[in-house]
């Protein structure tokens, strides 16, 4: 490499933290980072109270080439100190615009809750409450809001700038410097089965506030809606999130409900989402309707491809759907009958077979449905309309204020502009679990197995309180007419983002008695907008943390594995709980990608290898820029594994799109905030990085130093990292950590249990694959398999560390046990 002369201008800088973020100081001593593309890069920081310090250049391990680490360090005294950066190019001092701002922590705060119930009289339909509690002035953060008909998003906000949209979740950070600095400040409205709320910033003539807006849902009854805070001052973020979420339930009265996941048999079949699955969307192409030819050349490529899908997902197109009706236009589509349309070209059973009988792996077949039959509900001349006594219900845009008006999403419902044009035809409440019961039942006799059933967020427009109880009807209907016939929680609620999910009585647990049910989590992956890969990382990881925190287990959505930055989106997938659903066109298969997701088990058959929980974004890095321009941060996650005492930290390239590189410095203090409740005192870490193959260790000693990091990291333009993090077990006199298997992407899910003894480590392995152990002397341990001594293979890493890494191989003799044995000795 030809280093630069310090006259040339300096290309690529970051700076930790950087301008314009405030950042928390507990120390006296508080360290500033810098990362450049040169050695020689001369970087300053000047302060608010007058002082001024050179950067210099140190060594750290460096996962990614071409970047250099630079550190100085800032006095924190009693008050707030604000950073400007500078460095030299061409012997001019260039000043970067922005200031980052230190705040250190006084003491002076408490944590507090805060509560604002909103009541409806039986005379009132709606009404908007501004919170008192909330002063604009003071917050800023992230903001759950609802930008369209389908999805809620995170956004960066200022309460004083709030918008037209609503929300639904707050966690915000102090502006205002007389409020304890370590604050996070977490708002919940939280609907009931009587009345649904989110809230706003000020609307047409009202003053500068927060406003809850209430809508009813039940008639004749007094309703109640609960807007709740809760301040915590620990530095913290999930305590105020997990405080306000636990204060929503005690008003709605769930707190002694308990969350249980769907049982992972029923009606004699495995959950579909247990396995891999498939989805026809993107593999036949957005919009264009399945076919037996087309899905019998999707099961040729698969079974050619010996890719073993457990699932398949005959998606949207299927059913026999009219044109013209319930409104003008060829967009106003709507559901004719229960069959398959007549350009399928075989029967719904000859369909189903199509499928289970080219794939032997396939255990269950879903089917798109919409949760008002179709996105125009059901054509107002079907027969189902005299057969179910459906009447015609009006929608309006009034229902749900504020979202763009600009189409909503395009082919679906209020996609003309006058509003009189829009009516759908349903069963009246009374008429829909029974509508939805004949309809699975049709279903399940051609072999489908389970649902997705889209739309969900739609029923948010139909017109008041009388479109209001519908709305509830058809949900609460279809969930228990699926229950009924296809099993317990074999349906994925897709385009479900409104009050009743994220913030109302399917979320808080009151609509399943405590059932968990699939939800997807975001939009579709690989739309065709600006960033759409990274946005959706971001999306999917920012709304898991209110979704895994109710009834709700997050969905990912689909995937391609031969296209769409294909390990990008997989290493999501494997750190999420939903299902994991390719999309392949037919001959786009990496199977490199899709076998870093499965692995077989004792049994023989392929399962998942994925974590039971979603990761999430580190507390103390979720205020960070990770989205901006030019090189800087990534967007961070971790993910526990009990069962291992270990966890993953999980990075990807998140810069201008992912399209710049993403450089980061690893800090103890983030392995601190990884590890958390569950960190082994007095104990070294091995820090595995399983891209660049490469180790670095942590040693959580009471006097850790918390300043000099422990790497350098750069991921180049879409491209990701995984970080093992585990503790090392002392084994006679060998160290050993283990890393779970190396050729999956969530590796550490393998692990089933961990017993250490004086002079072994025993293992509980699930699935077979590579597993591997960090040593420091691999010369003086032995591994068996199985009551069977088995070879290893050792690569050294340093004088003091060593990757040894075991096979472990299905055979037919493992039918009899649940677990791969592994015994690793010290000689």
């Amino acid at each position: 490499m030809v280093v630069p002369t310090s006259t040339e201008k300096l290309a690529d800088i970051c700076f930790v933290p950087a301008p314009a973020q405030t950042v928390f100081a507990p120390l006296e001593t508080f360290a500033v980072f810098a990362i450049a593309d040169r050695p020689d890069a001369q970087i300053e920081v000047s302060t608010s109270n007058g002082d001024s310090a050179a950067f210099n250049l140190i060594k750290v391990p460096c996962a990614g080439d071409g970047y250099y680490t630079f550190m100085t360090t800032i006095k924190v005294s009693s008050k707030p100190i604000t950073l400007r950066y500078s460095y030299v190019s061409s012997g001019e001092k260039i000043n970067l615009n922005g200031y980052a701002t230190i705040v250190p922590k006084s003491g002076h705060g408490k944590d507090e809750e805060f509560s604002t119930v909103v009541e409806l009289t039986e005379q009132q339909d709606s009404v908007a409450v501004k919170i008192p509690w909330l002063n604009i002035d003071d917050w800023q953060g992230w903001a759950w809001v609802r930008p369209r008909a389908t999805w809620i998003e995170p956004r960066w906000v200022s309460l004083r700038n709030f918008g037209r949209f609503g929300a639904h979740f707050l966690m915000l950070q102090p502006l205002n410097h007389s409020i304890d600095p370590a604050s996070t400040f977490s708002v919940f409205p939280c609907s009931s089965s009587e009345a649904t709320v989110h809230i706003t910033g000020p609307r047409n003539d009202e003053e500068p506030g927060i406003y809850a807006r209430v809508r009813r849902t039940k008639a004749n009854a007094v309703a109640k809606v609960y807007v709740v805070g809760k301040l915590s001052t620990s530095a913290d973020g999930y305590e105020s999130v997990n405080g306000a979420i636990k204060l929503a339930k005690k008003f709605l009265g769930t707190a002694e409900v308990a969350y249980h996941d769907p049982p992972a048999f029923d009606r004699g079949l495995i959950s579909p989402f247990s396995q891999l699955g498939f989805c026809t969307w993107s593999s036949i192409g957005e919009g264009v309707r399945p076919t037996a030819e087309k899905l019998r050349h999707l099961v040729e490529s698969l079974k050619a491809a010996e890719i073993p899908i457990g699932s398949f997902i005959i998606d949207d197109g299927w059913q026999d759907i009219r044109h013209g009706y319930n409104g003008p236009g060829e967009h106003m589509r709507g559901l004719w009958g229960f069959d398959i349309w007549d350009g399928m070209d075989a029967s719904f059973k000859e369909t189903v077979s199509i499928i289970t009988d080219g794939l032997d792996s396939v255990e269950n077949v879903g089917v798109w449905m919409a949760l008002h039959a179709y996105w125009n509900s059901i054509a107002s001349e079907s027969p189902l309309v005299t057969k179910y006594k459906m009447r015609p219900y009006k929608l309006s845009r009034d229902c749900v204020p504020g979202i763009k008006d600009d189409g909503f999403d395009d082919i679906q419902t209020l996609y003309e502009s006058d509003e009189k044009d829009h009516i759908w035809w349903l069963p009246p409440k009374e008429l829909a679990y029974q509508f939805w019961k004949d309809y699975f039942c049709f279903c399940a006799e051609a072999g489908v197995t389970f649902a997705k059933i889209d739309d969900q967020s739609f029923s948010s427009f139909l017109a008041g309180v009388e479109g209001a109880e519908e709305a509830f009807a058809l949900w609460d209907g279809m969930n228990r007419a699926a229950d009924e016939v296809f099993g317990v929680g074999r349906v994925i609620h897709c385009m479900a983002h409104c009050e009743r999910t994220f913030n109302g009585d399917i979320g808080m647990g009151l609509a399943t008695n405590g059932m968990r049910v699939v939800f997807r989590n975001t939009d579709d992956f690989g739309l065709p907008r600006p960033n759409v890969h990274r946005d959706h990382i971001h999306y999917n990881l920012m709304n898991g943390i209110v979704t895994s925190r109710m009834t709700l287990i997050p969905d990912a959505d689909m995937f391609m594995s031969g296209a769409q930055w294909a390990d990008y989106h997989a290493v999501l997938r494997a750190f999420f709980p939903g299902p994991v659903l390719l999309s392949d066109k037919a001959g786009e298969h990496d199977l490199r990608v899709i076998h870093k997701l499965i692995a077989k088990t004792t049994s023989g058959h392929y399962e998942l290898v994925k974590s039971h929980e979603p990761a999430e974004p580190l507390s103390s890095r979720i205020w960070e820029p990770s989205l901006g321009s030019g090189i800087g941060p990534a967007i961070k996650a971790g993910s526990y594994f009990p069962d291992a005492n270990s966890s993953s930290l999980v990075m990807w390239s998140s810069r201008d799109g992912a399209a710049s590189p993403s450089t980061d410095v690893l800090l103890p203090s983030d392995i601190l905030d990884l590890l958390g409740p569950h960190i082994l005192e007095d104990t070294k870490y091995a820090l595995w990085f399983s891209e660049k193959q490469t180790a670095v260790t942590f040693a959580n000693a009471p006097v850790q130093d918390a300043v000099i990091p422990l790497a350098e990291i750069t991921l180049q333009p879409e491209c990701h990292e995984i970080i093992v993090v585990a503790p090392f077990y002392k084994v006679g006199d060998v160290e050993i950590a283990t890393l779970g298997l190396l050729d999956k992407y969530a590796g550490l899910a393998a692990i089933a249990g961990v017993s250490v003894g004086d002079a072994d480590l025993d293992l509980s392995i699930s699935f077979e694959g590579e597993l591997a152990f960090i040593v420091t002397d691999s010369s003086r341990i032995k591994v068996s398999v199985n009551g069977q001594q088995a070879t290893f293979t050792s690569t050294v890493l340093s004088p003091s560390a060593t990757l040894a890494v075991v096979d472990l191989k299905y055979s037919e003799e493992m039918k009899s046990s649940d677990y791969w044995t592994v015994k690793v000795s010290c000689m």
